[in-house]
């Protein structure tokens, strides 16, 4: 039972260790390529090429926009969320068939209260129209 619980938890530090790696490599080499520009803008002579600055900073917001692409290959966990979140986005944007039940439902859930004829704080909730989400499931 030991040896099973060392080797499933040695395969996870192996696959958090190539995640760590994987993102700092891509931090490394996206962000590496503007600060090499800027030292030797600054302290030296050579002229540079009037794309190496806008290139440089395209590399540092590449960095940005593929960090979540890094993550999906690598641990099933995000991919699975991932693909979760955009499940439910889609089901929420689509056009809504039974609007008319979605719509008596939702009264049926409007918080209201009752008028009170004493002058104490009252535990029931105002009333305010609580509806849920768009998306969500009650």
């Amino acid at each position: 039972m030991t040896y099973l619980c060392t080797q499933g938890v040695l395969k996870i530090r192996k696959r958090v260790t190539l995640m760590v790696l994987t993102v700092s490599a891509i931090f490394v080499i996206c962000w590496g390529t503007d600060i090499i520009l800027h030292i030797l803008e600054t302290f030296t002579s050579h002229k540079l090429s009037p794309l190496a600055i806008p290139i440089a900073h395209t590399m540092v917001m590449f960095n940005s926009a593929v960090n979540p692409f890094a993550y999906a290959l690598i641990n099933q966990k995000f991919r699975e969320k991932m693909r979760g979140m955009i499940c439910c986005s889609l089901r929420s944007s689509a056009p809504r068939v039974n609007a008319a039940r979605e719509l008596q439902d939702m009264k049926m859930m409007n918080i209201t209260t009752k008028p009170t004829d004493s002058a104490e704080p009252s535990d029931e909730l105002p009333a305010i129209g609580l509806y849920p989400l768009p998306g969500t499931i009650m």
